[in-house]
């Protein structure tokens, strides 16, 4: 499972939908799903951004509620049908977005890992405020009233100082392809490591081969 995160502006989705690709082109099986999802919660949530913020602790329990229906009915099933789970957002954004509003993001981590499968790479992708503003301006959209310089600088210091064993930062304003190359080394070495952890079966060897453009080999 990989985890694609960053301030809103850092080029997220376009990383996560060139992941896709790959697995398209390597004929992995995966799936592509991002937060809020599109259910219920999650529209709470876009919606808030238009109609009026919500209180902290009523975001944080929405989204928590968002997330868990998310992991029940796509994330888990996909990881056991052993599919690649590439996600646009995740539960660090809750720890950086809520926490940049002053709640703890330790705790949300924590309560969100009490659930939330972690993923095997976390890649977070840092931008200055400025050129994520400039951005999502220059994509024809315009910034919610909640973000702002002061907020986001707070939320992208949040997803630096996370710290986790499969996260990797990478400079989200060097060349759209040097990212996605670094982003496709991580993949393939985080998925390697798993394989040859979990699985050293001839199946094994062969999503290894498969994993870095090798012909399988029938079994």
């Amino acid at each position: 499972m990989v985890a694609v995160e960053g301030i809103d502006g850092s080029g997220k989705t376009t990383q996560a939908e060139r992941l896709a690709r790959y697995c398209d082109e390597k004929r992995l099986t995966y799936i592509l799903s991002k937060e809020p999802t599109s259910g219920k919660y999650g529209q709470l949530i876009r919606n808030s951004a238009s109609r009026g913020r919500l209180s902290i602790e009523e975001e944080i329990d929405i989204l928590l509620k968002d997330r868990r229906e998310h992991v029940d009915q796509v994330i888990q099933p996909a990881l056991d049908q052993e599919k690649v789970v590439i996600l646009d957002r995740y539960y660090f954004s809750t720890a950086a977005y809520q926490g940049a509003h002053g709640a703890d993001p330790e705790i949300i981590l924590s309560r969100n890992e009490a659930f939330a499968p972690q993923p095997d790479l976390l890649v977070i992708l840092d931008v200055s405020p400025q050129t994520g503003l400039q951005r999502i301006r220059e994509r024809g959209d315009e910034p919610n009233k909640f973000e702002t310089s002061d907020s986001l600088e707070r939320a992208r210091a949040i997803f630096n100082q996370i710290d986790r064993p499969y996260k990797i930062g990478l400079n989200g304003e060097d060349l759209v392809d040097m990212i996605g190359s670094s982003i496709m080394y991580a993949f393939q070495r985080a998925a390697a490591e798993k394989i040859a952890k979990y699985d050293v079966s001839p199946s094994g060897a062969n999503r290894m081969r498969q994993l870095f453009g090798g012909t399988p080999i029938l079994a």
